[in-house]
């Protein structure tokens, strides 16, 4: 049976919608979010400049998709890290996922850091998430000496300068692991060496953080 004509012009405006996205990823990874047209954009996705306001009504409105997408796909992956019963141990493998994400796929790691503060949130369910883990262990006595907002700003900033650190070749994957402890230490968790070293599930190399990682 044929697929009604509404329903095929609607998963071919998804599919073109994800490519302006996968190709915006792409150079704002290379370029960083203040430097690229809307015309470097629509070359690296093969499109006329128009059909980026078929989806994006501004510039600013495909930079914070492009964030969005960027956090959502690693939140995807750590989706069952989140029935952990330990605060710290999720917070602690969601920094070290991120930090040995960006060296897994440097593509996904730039677009967040160099779209971390100028698009932020970079995703409500990745703010959600550290809110959460950060609320759970400070009122169960896991944290403790610090603020909610002192701490999510300790956090963030540290994630994603580990981050950049190992984008920059400064540091190599195991980056990921030094940044964790020091951030739980500074949280007050006792045990944060030990914490920050349990085994994180491999990512498999056909399961890349986005599109773009190719």
């Amino acid at each position: 049976m044929a697929r009604p004509k509404a329903a095929m012009g609607q998963t071919k405006r998804e599919r073109t919608r994800a490519a302006l996205i996968d190709a915006a990823l792409r150079v704002f990874a290379r370029m960083g979010p203040d430097s690229p047209a809307l015309e470097d954009i629509a070359a690296e996705a093969g499109v006329a400049r128009g059909t980026i306001y078929n989806h994006f009504a501004t510039r600013e409105a495909l930079l914070v998709a492009v964030a969005i997408h960027a956090a959502e796909a690693m939140e995807a992956r750590l989706a069952p890290d989140r029935a952990l019963p330990d605060p710290a141990e999720r917070l602690a493998r969601a920094v070290r996922s991120y930090i040995r994400g960006a060296a897994a796929d440097p593509v996904w790691g730039w677009a967040v850091v160099r779209m971390a503060l100028v698009a932020a949130p970079l995703g409500a369910a990745m703010r959600a998430n550290l809110a959460r883990d950060l609320a759970e262990g400070l009122a169960a006595g896991r944290f403790a000496g610090i603020t909610p907002q002192a701490a999510q700003d300790l956090v963030l900033g540290a994630g994603l300068m580990g981050m950049r650190s190992v984008l920059q070749g400064e540091a190599g994957p195991g980056h990921a692991e030094a940044i964790a402890a020091l951030l739980l230490r500074a949280l007050g968790v006792p045990d944060f060496g030990e914490v920050a070293a349990r085994p994180l599930a491999p990512a498999a190399p056909t399961d890349p953080f986005s599109a773009a990682a190719r």
